[in-house]
């Protein structure tokens, strides 16, 4: 199996680090600027060290905790970070954390995994709490942050990651990206968030983001769809007009508000908005649109504590058949039930480049967002080489941190069949970065963000 720690392919570190013009040293390129250090990362060194919580501490006389899967396992570690929890010590990335929302945490700090959804709005050009000066953007600084290393020493991971194509509505703040984080329990986050050598991280991500919501969720079990590739829907997705996601981030009123002119009978927001729902079910199953993921917000742990309650990730075959589901009679005729059961609301459209949300907590990775699997076996799930089908198609590329998919490694022009292409000729620093070699069969998403300036390869 071809590994990578942070696939697909190069989200979160080589689309940044080729944006930002570096080839393995952080100080090259864009980074740099008008004084010494500005912009470069803070000094992070190793991974985390494995350290025993009760008795290690850094220089500063700060508890830290082994980062491990197997922190979950034992509750009273908890009492090594109470101290800092409750004195607002997280650093600057998690500084204005609601006390209500982490008591919850705290509550029950072994149970899980939890998912936290964050919105996040950059700022236009990147400003460090320390005073350095900087030409970095605010998105450019956030991509410095990319604590991958510390997720993977707990057995955490992002299982979604996109820019917000564009927002349907809202009550007017602009998000840039969508991140969803799978944690495997309460204690895992606090320790690392807490942890020294993460909180130095943390600057950057105080530099770059202007505004965010970060809210701790829960998974809800949903049923698979019949067919997650979309290729028999009614409006199919294209090339030119590819399947995408709707997500709904909602908070709906305690009565729904229906106004006087209605005879409904009084109800709950959220019963509201089930019946609304259920007014467009039919016709978004007949159109081959399917919810990939439904999360219970416990709470806003950054953010206006209580506003959020839900958030819907509904799969779209294409744009066509969105705007067709916007034209349907029977979803019009249950609008009243929507407007009457949503006090707050941000409704928008991702192109993911990972989706990785199981349809139920104990399925493999993958299970929400499947890949479309082609006639010679490319999308195929794996966990080794030898789950791959033969004939070319032989090479398991994985995310480093469970299934992946199986690929044509070697593939030429043209021997990629849709909705994949064959990515080949990758400039050498951006090649390095790749869990491939030569060349490989790739999903179009991921083959639009190796062709999109200022990356170099060339995928068809």
């Amino acid at each position: 199996m071809r590994q990578h720690p942070w696939l697909p392919f190069v989200v979160f570190w080589a689309l940044a680090c080729a944006a930002l013009g570096c080839s393995g040293d952080a100080s090259d390129g864009a980074q740099a600027s008008d004084g010494p250090d500005a912009g470069e990362p803070a000094d992070v060194g190793e991974p985390p060290d494995v350290m025993d919580g009760s008795d290690a501490a850094d220089g500063e006389g700060t508890p830290v905790l082994e980062l491990t899967p197997e922190l979950c396992n034992d509750p009273s570690k908890l009492q090594a970070l109470v101290g800092m929890l409750d004195g607002g010590g997280m650093g600057e990335a998690f500084g204005g954390a609601n006390p209500a929302q982490i008591e919850r945490m705290m509550a029950a700090p072994t149970e899980g995994p939890f998912y936290m959804f964050n919105l996040i709005r950059y700022r236009e050009q990147a400003v460090y709490p320390d005073g350095r000066q900087t030409d970095l953007t605010g998105r450019e600084a956030n991509a410095l942050y990319s604590p991958v290393e510390f997720l993977e020493a707990s057995a955490d991971r992002p299982v979604y990651l996109s820019e917000v194509h564009e927002q349907l509505d809202g009550d007017g703040t602009v998000w840039d990206d969508i991140a969803v984080v799978r944690y495997p329990c309460p204690l895992a986050f606090f320790a690392m968030i807490v942890h020294p050598d993460f909180q130095a991280r943390s600057i950057h991500k105080a530099a770059g983001v202007e505004e965010t919501i970060v809210m701790v969720t829960h998974l809800q079990s949903i049923p698979g769809p019949d067919d997650p590739d979309q290729s028999e829907a009614a409006f199919p997705p294209t090339p030119q007009d590819p399947a995408f996601d709707v997500i709904h981030v909602m908070g709906f009123h305690d009565v729904a508000q229906y106004g006087p002119d209605t005879d409904e009978p009084e109800r709950t927001g959220q019963e509201a908005w089930e019946m609304y729902r259920t007014s467009e079910a039919a016709a978004s199953e007949e159109l081959g649109h399917h919810p990939t993921a439904i999360l219970e917000v416990q709470g806003a742990f950054i953010g206006d504590e209580g506003a959020w309650d839900q958030i819907l990730m509904v799969h779209m075959s294409s744009m066509e058949g969105f705007e067709a589901l916007l034209d349907d009679e029977t979803r019009q005729a249950g609008q009243h039930h929507r407007l009457a059961a949503l006090q707050n609301n941000h409704s928008l459209v991702a192109f993911p480049t990972r989706s990785q949300i199981p349809y139920a907590d104990g399925e493999p990775d993958g299970g929400g967002g499947l890949l479309e699997v082609t006639e010679d076996g490319v999308g195929t799930l794996c966990s080794s080489d030898a789950d791959c089908p033969g004939g070319g198609v032989d090479t398991c590329l994985s995310d480093g941190g469970g299934t992946g998919f199986c690929t044509r490694e070697g593939c030429g022009a043209g021997d990629c069949l849709s909705p994949y292409l064959c990515c080949r000729d990758c400039a050498e620093a951006l090649a390095a970065m790749l869990p491939f070699e030569g060349s490989a069969c790739l999903p179009n998403a991921v083959a639009d963000q190796l062709t999109a300036a200022p990356l170099s390869c060339t995928c068809d």
